[in-house]
């Protein structure tokens, strides 16, 4: 193989049910039982002729959460009246807590609440307590964690949750959140404190530039990470943790970028080596890869040649009380744009890998953005689960 990018770390019993003794929780198993969001002021502003309404998909997603899930929604003080104003206005089945967030503003309140902690384990029942990791001057993540009870903890090192995967038994990092030139990173700092954050063995989600035109070229150094690049900015745009295996691997679905209208784009057939390159190279680490259509096109209210986020899902491996499949939220574009066939497309093979989808509408609005659905959410517990799903 000659370049494996993986890092191998001490786990004792790791793999017993996807929940490492102060792991991270994994981004597949059991069923969600705590979920939260940052909802920003602007977010709640009165928008009478804008086509931008960023609260149309994070409405349908509360409205397609079952009763049982509990949903933290985080509001500056001074919006928290909107927001109880927009969520009378659905119809939920989940109990729903609006928490005022706690602190000086230093910044304007982010949406994508996936990218402003980390939780770790255990939290698998409801009285069992996790930590919430976030960094010195946080407010969201130490927000909910008072709210919670839980204690918060600073990781050591600035890593988005977007530009993370948490599997069963790995890891999966974006390249772009490795400091330095070298992997895994030397003794101290950042990158040790990255690679500290959980037991997992630590994967790269990369290309080596020399890959770009065609099989992957072996290299002097396996260490080396000069001339290694991320497609995208975070893993999450492209790539889904499953909780499946395939043939003895971690399954791993893989965006593969198509032009959505007639004409050629260079961008768009860049990124495609790209992909296709960070797909081989997960492959080669020993994963299982599918791709799904991932559809470039202009967005309604930006004019910019985006993807639509497809792989930004979350979704559970057991299967919920009165149901015959795991279920799967998926980020869905057609409404108001004419991508009926990527929709279609996409929702086929997640029931083809034997999941019940939940399609969640309106992810138009956030397509300017480069967000979709797991961007905006952040899963805060889940019910324990023993990962043995062979497809």
């Amino acid at each position: 193989m000659g370049d494996p990018m993986i890092v191998e770390q001490v786990c004792d019993g790791s793999k017993a049910a996807g929940l490492p003794e102060a792991g991270l929780l994994p981004d597949c198993g059991g069923l969600i039982r705590r979920i939260a969001f940052s909802l920003p002021p602007a977010f709640l502003e009165a928008r009478p002729s804008d086509w931008y309404r960023p609260l149309v998909p994070i409405g349908n997603l509360l409205q397609a959460l079952a009763e049982d899930i509990e949903v933290f929604v985080l509001v500056e003080p001074q919006a928290c009246a909107s927001a109880e104003a927009w969520i009378g206005c659905l119809s939920l089945a989940c109990p729903l807590r609006i928490i005022p967030v706690e602190g000086p503003a230093r910044a304007r309140q982010s949406p994508w609440t996936q990218d402003l902690f980390h939780v770790r384990a255990p939290a698998t029942a409801a009285h069992e307590q996790g930590k919430i990791l976030a960094r010195p001057g946080a407010r969201i993540g130490p927000t909910l964690a008072a709210a919670l009870g839980w204690q918060v903890a600073d990781p050591g090192v600035d890593l988005d949750g977007g530009n993370q995967l948490v599997g069963p038994d790995f890891r999966l990092i974006g390249r772009s959140a490795i400091a330095g030139e070298a992997f895994p990173p030397g003794d101290g700092g950042a990158g040790a404190a990255l690679l500290s954050l959980d037991p997992r063995p630590v994967h790269l989600f990369a290309y080596r530039a020399s890959d770009l035109g065609g099989a992957a070229m072996p290299v002097p150094d396996p260490r080396s990470l000069k001339g290694v690049y991320q497609c995208g900015f975070h893993v999450d745009q492209y790539v889904t943790v499953t909780g499946l295996r395939h043939a003895g691997q971690p399954l791993l679905i893989v965006a593969e970028a198509q032009m959505a209208d007639a004409g050629t784009s260079p961008m768009v057939e860049q990124i495609g080596r790209q992909l296709d390159a960070s797909a081989r190279r997960l492959a080669d680490q020993g994963f299982a890869v599918r791709r799904n259509p991932v559809p470039f096109c202009v967005t309604p209210d930006s004019g910019k040649r985006l993807p639509r986020l497809y792989n930004n899902l979350v979704l559970e491996n057991a299967v919920r009380p009165g149901g015959e499949r795991p279920l799967v939220f998926l980020p869905q574009f057609a409404d108001v744009e004419p991508l009926d066939a990527y929709d279609a497309a996409n929702r086929a093979l997640w029931e083809e890998l034997g999941f019940a989808v939940v399609p969640v509408h309106g992810f138009s609005q956030l397509a300017s953005r480069n967000g979709a659905l797991r961007c905006i959410s952040k899963i805060v517990q889940r019910q324990s689960f023993q990962f043995d799903t062979e497809v």
